[in-house]
């Protein structure tokens, strides 16, 4: 009936290498698989709150996971489907509109470790 799985695909698993490594050098904490209702609270009452229970496949937190940082999407190719697309966006509004900045990153890309790591660090403000 129920099988367990993965928490995150190889894909993710090589993205998550390097940001632990980001982690380490730079007293930052990342999350994998964050749900955004952990991270956000919905201020108008009026609306449904189940937008909010959507995953993003990284977050990069303060050393003491007070405040995102930065949300990361790994982008595969189920992120062309239609409603693929719809909900992408609804992600991209309510990450906007909280004010957490969101990069994405595309499989079909070849994301070598220091392009992840300068696109990361440049937007954590970190690069020098």
């Amino acid at each position: 009936m129920y099988n367990q799985k993965s928490l995150m695909t190889k894909t993710e698993q090589y993205f998550y290498k390097i940001l632990l490594e980001i982690e380490t050098e730079y007293d930052v904490k990342v999350q994998p698989q964050i749900n955004l209702a952990s991270i956000i609270e919905k201020t108008q009452k009026h609306k449904y709150a189940n937008e909010l229970f959507r995953n993003i496949d990284f977050g990069i937190f303060d050393k003491n996971y007070a405040k995102l940082l930065l949300a990361i999407e790994i982008n595969d190719n189920s992120h062309l489907l239609h409603e693929r697309i719809i909900r992408d966006k609804k992600v991209e509004k309510i990450l906007s509109d909280a004010n957490i900045k969101l990069i994405k990153f595309y499989t079909n890309m070849p994301n070598k470790k220091l392009y992840v790591t300068n696109r990361i660090l440049e937007d954590l403000g970190l690069l020098i």
